[in-house]
């Protein structure tokens, strides 16, 4: 009897011990596949959003020697996503590799269309293409983020399109403004972006795929999943979805008003307001004054994604439930900037850099704020719905904003043309068409002037 309890006693402490290895080595393997996944996230988000925000900066350069409105850039960016995102809710989800596929195939035959095409129709054809695959893009790896990863891996995405927005914004900068490289040739420099995205996507499927069957495994049974992959598609449990949205309308919304305010004030309201005597050297000329002040939002854009989103990574049950306080200053922002254009209230050109600045704290804040909402305290097969809700709004606001700037820049250019002394302070743009072959190249080779 001892013998066999002995022998008992043995059998069972060595699979306690292997048990515990397996849990050990399991535990192991789960944080190094995760932060794997945290690096593919973090290179699959700044790729996607960083040749969106250079052709933001870049939309006075396409419209250069013309007199429309710069909310058509906008436009042409914006709206094929939102009906894109529409859509997306009426069908079923198709695979991820086609998704990425179609998403760099748009992206890269817009910008070789964008630059090459003489005709300016043929470069808002080349936005809109661009607009399509953004979308695609968007909307597949932000779901994926958002209901397959863990903690780590949705705020290392966050934080991606926060770097990638900088990353956007100072390239085009630096190359057609501090340097002399023609604004062509800056898209064409942005067009590096697709490829890794590509690349990024194909190298880290296997491993993608393995982590997300091992997490799968772990948090959902069998029954779940299947029930989380039925419910996930559009079918007629409207009141259930119509209940979730009702639940976190607050994070569904804000992204829109707050996406509004800043792209409304960068391309309809700072696009008319010119330093003429900022003393920042010949370069900053009114082209100049708008990629600034883009540069400027999206540091502060990064400062806002990643500050709540690193908190996450350290406390993951960490929210900020009152985020309405932080749309105020949006909200705020562009009443004032509204009447300190057209009174030329603001005398320094510092001071809109640091509105610039807080403006993009705050909708950063607010942005990873409310799709960690979402993803972690929606039901689970209502994830996908708010979240490409919430997507759809967010880039509706920027549309929405298009849409407004269309007047509003064009009533502030003229009430400046009409009681300013210098009129090539009313819009951040060249009046010379050539700029868009040439840049900054005309200062030193003799052929045209950029204005003052």
């Amino acid at each position: 009897m001892t013998a066999v309890s002995s022998e008992e006693e043995f059998i069972s402490s060595s699979s306690e011990t292997e048990s515990e290895l397996w849990l050990q080595e399991n535990h192991l393997k789960d944080r190094e596949t995760s932060s794997k996944c945290s690096v593919v996230s973090f290179i699959l988000g700044l790729s996607l959003t960083s040749p969106f925000m250079t052709l933001v900066c870049a939309s006075q350069d396409i419209l250069a020697g013309t007199s429309k409105p710069t909310g058509l850039i906008i436009i042409a960016l914006t709206a094929p996503s939102v009906i894109l995102k529409i859509f997306s809710l009426c069908f079923k989800q198709a695979s991820q590799a086609p998704r990425v596929f179609l998403s760099f195939a748009f992206v890269i035959a817009g910008q070789f269309l964008l630059v090459f095409t003489p005709h300016l129709v043929g470069r808002f054809a080349g936005l809109c293409l661009v607009s399509v695959g953004t979308g695609i893009g968007e909307i597949s790896l932000l779901l994926q983020a958002a209901t397959e990863f863990q903690e780590i891996s949705f705020c290392s995405f966050i934080v991606a399109t926060g770097v990638g927005g900088i990353l956007g914004a100072v390239t085009y900068v630096g190359l057609t403004v501090w340097a002399t490289v023609d604004p062509k040739a800056a898209i064409l420099v942005s067009a590096i972006w697709p490829p890794i995205f590509l690349i990024t996507f194909a190298v880290s499927r296997a491993n993608l795929n393995g982590f997300r069957n091992s997490f799968a495994a772990q948090r959902l049974s069998n029954m779940r999943l299947r029930k989380f992959e039925e419910d996930c598609r559009l079918t007629t449990r409207c009141n259930d979805r119509l209940s979730s949205v009702r639940s976190f309308f607050q994070h569904i919304v804000l992204p829109f008003l707050v996406y509004f305010s800043e792209y409304i004030i960068l391309t309809a309201i700072l696009s008319t307001l010119v330093f003429t005597g900022a003393g920042l050297g010949p370069t900053f000329s009114p082209r100049g004054h708008f990629g600034h002040y883009i540069l400027s939002t999206m540091v502060g854009e990064f400062l806002g994604r990643s500050f709540i989103s690193m908190l996450r990574a350290v406390q993951p049950g960490f929210f900020f439930n009152s985020s309405l306080p932080l749309a105020f200053f949006p909200l705020a922002e562009t009443i004032f900037l509204v009447f300190s254009t057209w009174f030329q209230l603001v005398p320094e050109v510092w001071i809109i850099w640091l509105f610039c600045f807080i403006q993009g704290t705050a909708c950063g804040m607010i942005f990873s704020n409310s799709y960690h909402i979402l993803a972690r305290r929606v039901v689970s097969h209502h994830v996908i719905f708010c979240v490409t809700l919430a997507s759809i709004l967010e880039t509706a606001g920027i549309l929405t904003a298009g849409l407004v700037g269309l007047h509003v820049e064009s009533t502030l250019k003229e009430h400046c043309l009409h009681h300013a002394r210098n009129t090539s302070s009313c819009l951040t743009r060249n009046t010379d068409p050539l700029i868009w072959e040439f840049g900054n190249r005309f200062a030193s080779d003799g052929k045209t002037a950029i204005s003052p």
